[in-house]
């Protein structure tokens, strides 16, 4: 049965599951997606994760029972001999290696995941939420504003020499990417399967979708895909 929570909550729960299918998207092999696809993974994160009321907060206060776990392996630095003399060691930033799998274990916190190592600066570790605020509010996937923290001077200072030659650095985007979509995925599902309704104004047909209700839109779109 569906959750009865306010109306708010259905459009809520339409957009996240749109927001999720977008971060999955640009996410899917990034060495292939131009450095602006990329960019556009660090606000979808910021309005899943981070901001003041974050989306995901909002649709799981009425799906509680829905786990999210973030599997993650956390940045260690490469053993001597490792690292390589083409990039600064003042800034590293962790690659595919970060999207954990089944066997790894899961952060089931969103504080959890966000304050996870995802790489090194000047010395001491970058968070998760460092590397989606720097890209959303300093380079531009948001705003394009002035760099605060000494995180955000280093990686606005390689961005420009970057620019035009990899996204090897900005890829670090659809890892973080990847591991919401997989830890988020369950919600979806769930919301698809039991969506919030109007009784009023929903019925469910024949083929199992509620007429005039954004799932429908969602199955027809996702069958002519």
């Amino acid at each position: 049965m569906a959750p009865k929570i306010g109306p708010e909550t259905m459009l809520a729960e339409w957009l996240l599951v749109e927001t999720v299918s977008d971060v999955r998207r640009r996410s899917e092999d990034p060495g292939a997606r131009s450095r602006y696809e990329l960019l556009g993974i660090a606000p979808l994160l910021r309005k899943l994760l981070i901001d003041g009321r974050p989306l995901l907060n909002t649709v799981r206060a009425a799906r509680p029972e829905v786990p999210t776990e973030f599997r993650i392996r956390q940045w260690s630095a490469p053993e001597d001999g490792q690292q390589g003399e083409d990039l600064p060691y003042a800034l590293r930033l962790g690659g595919p290696e970060l999207v954990g799998g089944s066997e790894d274990p899961a952060l089931p916190k969103l504080k959890y995941f966000i304050g996870a190592r995802v790489g090194v600066v000047l010395g001491r570790p970058l968070t998760v939420l460092e590397v989606v605020k720097y890209y959303a509010n300093v380079e531009g996937g948001v705003h394009f504003g002035v760099p605060e923290e000494k995180a955000d001077h280093v990686l606005s200072e390689m961005a420009p020499l970057l620019l035009g030659r990899t996204t090897g650095q900005i890829e670090i985007l659809a890892h973080l990417g990847a591991i919401v979509v997989d830890a988020l995925t369950p919600l979806c599902e769930s919301i698809l399967a039991s969506p919030l309704i109007d009784t009023r104004m929903h019925r469910r047909n024949d083929r199992g979708f509620f007429d005039g209700h954004w799932t429908a839109d969602h199955y027809e779109n996702s069958s002519q895909g």
